[in-house]
């Protein structure tokens, strides 16, 4: 199942590890926070995580919420939300070519 995916993680520890080489994107709602990373980055299976042209949406199940806490507390701190905390995380992933980045998008609920 692509919620427990180690390429996802891996993603996600290179946007915290190297937030000077990420684009953040703004957001309208405050809950969501998207980042564009170079292609240049490598991914496992990337043809299944991150398709060309279409969006993949997976919600964490909690056994990645709980190993995965205090990485997604920091992303969580960099929304605009006025909640405290949050109970899901879902992210959108896709590949844009032409801007040569893979897309990450987490919205926390």
């Amino acid at each position: 199942m692509a919620s427990n995916s180690d390429s996802i993680y891996n993603v996600l520890t290179y946007i915290h590890r190297h937030q000077d080489q990420v684009r953040f994107i703004q957001q309208r709602n405050s809950n969501v926070i998207a980042i564009g990373v170079p292609d240049s980055v490598p991914v496992a299976n990337q043809e299944l995580y991150f398709p060309v042209g279409h969006l993949l949406v997976n919600r964490m199940d909690d056994d990645f919420l709980a190993k995965n806490g205090e990485l997604l507390n920091d992303f969580f701190d960099r929304t605009r939300s006025s909640k405290e905390d949050y109970r899901e995380v879902w992210i959108t992933t896709s590949y844009i070519p032409t801007e040569h980045m893979y897309l990450v998008e987490m919205s926390f609920e």
